[in-house]
Parts: C-alpha cells; sequence; structure tokens
C-alpha cells in the first residue's frame, strides 16, 4: 500500500504486524491517513491531528496512526507526548521501523544522550541499520565527547552510503575539533561536491579555509552565505575577518556590524526558544518567536513557528490572523502560490479581512495574474477606500505598458 512508503519507507520481504494491519484497512481510512501525512508534510498540524482522529475512530490500533502522531507532536515540540505515541506504536507492533529512531531523535534533542544511543541500538538490532541511522549515532557520541565511537559509526553509516553528504560534513567537523584542519577540509569538500548549492556547506567550507588562513578560497563560500543569512553572526564575522585578511578594512567593518545586529537577534530567538521549551502551549510564546525569526528573515522558521502557532486552541478570529501572517510570510519566502490559497482560505471564512485581499492580489500579481490582482485590489479599496497599499498597486497596474 501507498501508506508504507508515505510513512517510513519499505520493510523487507517479511510480513510485519502492521503489513497485516495495513491488508485489512478499508480504503477510505487509508485515505485519511495519506491525508494526514500529508498535511504534516505541509506544516498543517492542525488539520493533520483531525485526519488522525477521524482514522482513530475507524482504526485505533494501528500503529501507523499512532506513528503519525509521535511525529506530528514532535514538530510542536511535546516531547512527551510524542514519546507516548510511540511506545503505543511499539506496543502494537515491537519491529515497526523508525519508532525507535525517532524516540532517539527526541531523547537528542533534550540531551538525553545516553538514552538515544540505547534506543538506536535498540532500531539496529531490532529492525536493522541504515546510514541515517548510524549518522544520528555518530551525532550523539560525538555530543557526549567519544570521538572514536563518532567516528565509527560515521564510517558505517558512509560504509552503506557513501553518497550520505551530511555524514561527511560531520565527520569533517570532527576531525577539526580533533585539530586535524587539513582532513577536516577534505571530508568537508566530498560533502560539498555532492550538494554544491547548500550553503551550511559552503559556510562550513568556507570557515575552514579561514582558519587555515586561505582567505582568497574562503572569500567565495562565505561571501553567498552573508549575503543570505543576514542572521548568521558567524558568517557575518569570518567574512568581516576574511576581509580584514585581504586588506578590505572598509568592507570587514559593515559585516562586523552586521554581526553584531546577528547576535543580538540570535540572544532574542533564544530566549523566545526558551519560553517555548518550558509552555509549549502557550499561543503567545509561538506567535513572539515566529515575528522575531521573520525580523531577522529567517522566513522557512518562522513559518513553522507560526505553524506550530495555529495548532493550538484559539478563537476563530486569532487563528485567521495567525493564518494572515503565515500567507504573507510565504509571500516573503518566494512561494506565491502557497501564499494564495492561504489568503483565499482566510477571505472563504471572513470575507471582510482587507488585509487578506491585499495579500492576495501579491500573490496573483507575483504569478502573473494580474486581472485577477486588480480585482482583488478594487474588492480591498470597496472596503476601505483609503487602503493605500491596495491604491498604490493598482496605480503600479495601470502604469505598466499594455501588452
Amino acid at each position: 500500500m501507498a501508506i508504507a512508503t508515505l510513512l517510513f519507507g519499505c520493510q523487507g520481504e517479511q510480513r510485519s504486524v502492521t503489513e497485516a494491519q495495513r491488508a485489512m484497512l478499508p480504503a477510505d481510512v487509508a485515505q485519511l491517513l495519506i491525508e494526514g501525512q500529508r498535511a504534516h508534510e505541509n506544516g498543517l498540524y492542525d488539520l493533520a491531528l483531525a485526519y488522525s482522529d477521524s482514522v482513530e475512530a475507524r482504526a485505533p490500533d494501528l500503529a501507523d496512526l499512532h506513528f503519525l502522531r509521535g511525529a506530528i507532536y514532535t514538530r510542536l515540540n511535546r516531547p512527551d507526548v510524542a514519546q507516548a505515541a510511540y511506545e503505543t506504536v511499539l506496543e502494537l507492533d515491537p519491529w515497526y521501523p523508525g519508532a525507535r529512531h525517532n524516540m532517539g531523535l527526541n531523547a537528542y534533542r533534550r540531551g538525553r544522550l545516553r538514552s538515544a544511543i540505547d534506543l538506536y541500538r535498540e532500531e539496529e538490532k531490532e529492525v536493522g541499520g541504515t546510514a541515517t541511522l548510524y549518522h544520528e549515532l555518530g551525532r550523539a557520541y560525538a555530543k557526549l565527547g567519544e570521538p572514536d565511537s563518532a567516528r565509527t559509526a560515521y564510517f558505517m553509516a558512509l560504509a552503506m552510503d557513501s553518497t550520505h553528504a551530511t555524514t561527511y560534513m560531520w565527520l569533517g567537523q570532527l576531525e577539526e575539533e580533533a585539530g586535524d584542519l587539513e582532513a577536516a577540509l577534505a571530508l568537508s569538500l566530498q560533502g560539498l561536491a555532492l550538494r554544491p548549492h547548500d550553503l551550511d556547506y559552503q559556510y562550513i567550507v568556507g570557515s575552514q579555509y579561514h582558519r587555515l588562513e586561505q582567505p582568497e578560497k574562503a572569500l567565495p563560500y562565505l561571501e553567498p552565505v552573508a549575503a543570505a543569512w543576514r542572521w548568521h553572526q558567524g558568517a557575518q564575522t569570518n567574512l568581516g575577518q576574511v576581509y580584514m585578511r585581504l586588506g578590505r578594512e572598509e568592507d570587514a567593518r559593515e559585516f562586523f556590524e552586521r554581526a553584531d545586529v546577528a547576535q543580538q537577534q540570535a540572544q532574542a530567538i533564544s530566549e523566545a526558544e526558551d519560553a517555548i521549551n518550558q509552555d509549549p502551549d502557550m499561543l503567545d510564546n509561538w506567535i513572539r518567536l515566529g515575528d522575531l525569526l521573520r525580523q531577522s528573515g529567517q522566513y522557512g522558521r518562522a513559518i513553522e513557528a507560526f505553524k506550530n502557532a495555529a495548532a493550538r486552541d484559539m478563537p476563530l478570529g486569532i487563528w485567521l490572523s495567525i493564518q494572515n501572517n503565515l500567507a504573507f510570510l510565504q509571500l516573503q519566502n518566494g512561494d506565491a502560490q502557497e501564499a494564495a490559497s492561504l489568503f483565499e482560505m482566510i477571505l472563504l471564512n471572513d470575507s471582510t479581512m482587507v488585509a487578506a485581499w491585499v495579500g492576495l492580489g501579491v500573490a496573483y500579481a507575483n504569478q502573473d495574474r494580474t486581472q485577477e490582482a486588480r480585482q482583488v485590489w478594487e474588492k480591498a479599496l470597496a472596503l476601505d477606500p483609503g487602503n493605500a497599499t491596495a491604491r498604490r498597486n493598482l496605480a503600479q497596474l495601470d502604469a505598466m505598458p499594455a501588452e
């Protein structure tokens, strides 16, 4: 069935408890589960939970259902509830692939490194190892300060998948911490070759060239990262230092100033994240985090924060306001189609929300749907004749040359 691949991939030839459950599952229930998984993947956590409730009403003992809930609650920063869901999975099917692995990831995030390692080892014993599993095992050992065990785990990951780019990068970090920068750079370059456009990898390689006192080689890696990540203190600082070494002192000062701003933003974001860890169900904490991330230009993370906010219980008006924030963030993140869908959904629920009409027009215009953009901006002005943004946008349309 398709749901097997969607949730965790192939289990191999042996027929499991869960596979037997799936064989007996009515088609409409399987479809509900698939829709719940899609909603989860799209960050629509409240919708995903609603689908899971519908599945539970028909198939309460389906392991796939509880695995999905574990994944949703993990994204909602509710690790205790996620843990309970995964434990239910294993009660129903002790050999369910991924359950112990995901429990290990949650333990790692909470700083319970020995527990994470034990869970990864149980997954290896009961289900089998994967490159991803050994990679995560290596990270846990590295964080515990056991580099030899970490190195062994990373090499096992690469033995299973020689194209596992992330493992090259983390193995490189391990060598850097051991003081072997040349070996670290060689590994990082292997990872970057597999994912040449990854800004994280470019930053690591550029920083390692910088530490090796090769500023000319560091420059082409650090410049695009610093431009894209104005919020990243390390990227701004390292590029500033590279410019200083190259004698470009005026450029260096600009990036040192950016680093100061980024540090202040990072501190505020860290405090907001601490508040969430203390009370993940507090709506205002998620909204504050989303606002801070948006202000720093981290639109992807801001979207995730507002999606978390939208999954809390609240009056419809507040929920629509959060969805409006999400829609504008999607615009800033370059996804006009997703933004348009959100604005349309908002207006189906409240056709008087002027900001949503204005945003919908922008989303349409960004998709070259100019006539539709004109219509919705005119609607915004009908509701709010003094709306300067709608009026300005219409004037820009009128000024465009006829095709």
